[in-house]
């Protein structure tokens, strides 16, 4: 059996020839947490982007303050993204538009990932619940019937939070999208509600894509949805943009859902490796990861939420 002082001997030299991905704990690490044994999820591609599937405890090493940890355990995980995309319908005059970048979006995913639908004018209504049949959702988007009312944006997210956090058995990397225009926003919630679902969003890996039209008789920049959308993209590992004409809708959607679909291969194919740190780390540790495998390009990650 290979000892932590053995396995650290025979990768030294491998090493040395890779750079060590470097990340801090988010925390202190007082002596009691560096006794317990501690999770990091680990994403491997080849020199070509592509997912390496066949790494192996042997392979990898992990060190708290340049001190080799101990793995206890290493395992592949197969956890999908899970989409939920929000439309904006309160403009006939370009819901076509969506509805054409919509069903882009979709068929740029990979097959098996499950993908809701929602709109959220004049009230949030499903029109297709979470499937990986794209036909079910492409006939959903063409059931999205246009409402002449204001949107719903920051209710949408709140409930969306919400129906995650509740999810305690989840097993998935939740994406949402949010198609809308710069129009009015009537949400009913109050500021405390939506900050709290901001956070229970972040807490919970879900990336947040904004795609905002800014029309006429908009708010622009300075529509919740811009503020908004920029703001979320940054902290929840998304994007934010938005767009001068409708007809634009179709290549940025596109775009966006094979960026989903790049994060999808990613998340979908990695490790959850559980260790032991040395004893006589720092109150806060720099995390070290790295493989004895050449070529590889390690992502380490403390969720698994790979971007």
């Amino acid at each position: 059996m290979n000892t932590p002082t053995t396995r650290l001997r025979r990768l030294a030299g491998a090493l040395c020839a890779i750079t060590l991905v470097t990340f801090g704990l988010p925390w202190g690490a007082s002596p009691d947490l560096q006794a317990q044994d501690q999770v990091l999820f680990i994403s491997a591609t080849d020199e070509s982007g592509v997912p390496v599937t066949n790494l192996t405890d042997e392979e990898l090493v992990v060190q708290w303050d340049g001190k080799e940890s101990e793995i206890r355990n290493f395992e592949s995980i197969d956890w999908p993204v899970k989409v939920t995309v929000y439309v904006d319908n309160s403009n006939e005059d370009v819901l076509d538009d969506i509805r054409a970048g919509l069903k882009s979006l979709v068929q740029a995913l990979p097959d098996g990932v499950e993908v809701g639908l929602a709109s959220i004018s004049d009230e949030i209504i499903w029109v297709t619940e979470h499937t990986d049949d794209k036909a079910a959702v492409t006939v959903g988007i063409d059931a999205i019937e246009e409402k002449n009312d204001d949107t719903y944006f920051l209710d949408a997210l709140i409930a969306e939070a919400g129906t995650i956090a509740a999810d305690t058995r989840r097993e998935y990397f939740p994406v949402v999208v949010m198609v809308t225009t710069d129009g009015d926003d009537t949400s009913d919630s109050e500021q405390e509600a939506f900050a709290q679902a901001l956070g229970q969003l972040q807490v919970n890996g879900a990336t947040l894509h904004t795609r905002l039209l800014l029309t006429e008789d908009g708010n622009g920049a300075q529509s919740m949805q811009a503020l908004v959308g920029s703001a979320g993209g940054q902290q929840m590992q998304g994007s934010y943009q938005d767009l001068a004409a409708s007809t634009e809708f179709s290549a940025v959607l596109t775009a966006l859902g094979k960026d989903i679909a790049r994060k999808h291969t990613l998340v979908s194919q990695q490790y959850r490796v559980t260790y032991r740190p040395p004893s006589d780390a720092s109150a806060q540790p720099a995390i070290s990861v790295g493989s004895s495998r050449e070529g590889l390009n390690v992502v380490p990650t403390l969720d698994g939420n790979a971007p």
